[in-house]
């Protein structure tokens, strides 16, 4: 549609009949009525969201939407009233839609993922997680942030990382933090003639008198590998602090001087 064939749709001021002033007349209704009730409804839909625990962010953004989602409707619904043809313009903002489809792809990818994450709610800010991403890298933290483009983890390391949302989307996420605590595990090794079950009960009371050691769910010890003289135990727990594994390994050396402890880490 030319800027010609639109002006020919619109008829001159001296041209103007009774019904044209009352569609004119009925239009600016249309248009102040529409200023109230869209600023009304975006306020309403923010305050909605962050009642909700949305982030202010996407409340924002959301009630953005909202908010030019209604004036365009009430726009074309409009032109329409006064007579413009909306095939031309239809076929128009299509095309321009199309083209920033494309463009942005991967970012409407992870923004539709960001509001998948804020919605469903996988994990918390505070939770640690470890997402193995679609390419196989993995990255583990505490999630600090969750953006509409991005979620910010700190690792133990102190360093901050940034995934896409689409990774964690099409990913692989274990949120360790999902019982209030990590799990962690430690390898231990005894001398042969050490009996197993009086080691077990030594060791579950030792660690439920630590304060970073969860009770719930409580500690294990498994024997995996036996020789000739000593034999290996896992002894996996859920920990409340980073410094729970030095707190645990400790422990057990001063209460077995003969046992070695090896830290193996977060289990997966």
């Amino acid at each position: 549609m030319s800027l010609g064939q639109v002006y020919s749709n619109i008829p001159l001021i001296g041209q103007l009949t009774v019904g044209d002033y009352k569609r004119l007349g009925l239009s600016i209704g249309v248009l102040v009525l529409t200023y109230f009730l869209s600023r009304a409804a975006s306020r309403r839909l923010r305050g909605f969201l962050e009642s909700a625990g949305f982030q202010p962010n996407i409340s924002i953004l959301l009630a953005r939407s909202l908010w030019l989602g209604t004036w365009t409707l009430v726009v074309v619904l409009l032109l329409s009233f006064i007579g413009v043809a909306l095939t031309p313009l239809a076929a128009l903002i299509g095309v321009i839609g199309l083209a920033a489809s494309l463009s942005l792809q991967q970012v409407l990818q992870n923004l539709v993922a960001g509001v998948y994450l804020l919605a469903e709610r996988p994990f918390s800010i505070g939770d640690t997680v470890l997402v193995i991403g679609p390419a196989g890298l993995n990255h583990e933290g505490r999630v600090e942030d969750i953006q509409m483009r991005t979620t910010h983890l700190r690792s133990e390391a102190d360093e901050l990382i940034l995934i896409p949302n689409s990774a964690i989307f099409a990913g692989v996420v274990t949120n360790r933090t999902a019982v209030g605590g990590q799990a962690s595990q430690v390898s231990v090794t005894w001398p042969r003639d050490v009996d197993p079950h009086q080691v077990r009960d030594q060791v579950v009371s030792l660690l439920e008198g630590l304060p970073s050691v969860l009770a719930t769910p409580g500690p294990e010890l498994r024997v995996d590998k036996v020789g000739k003289e000593d034999w290996t135990a896992n002894l996996s727990f859920w920990t409340g602090t980073l410094s729970a594994r030095s707190d645990v390994i400790w422990t057990i050396a001063r209460a077995f001087p003969d046992a070695t402890v090896n830290d193996s880490g977060a289990t997966a």
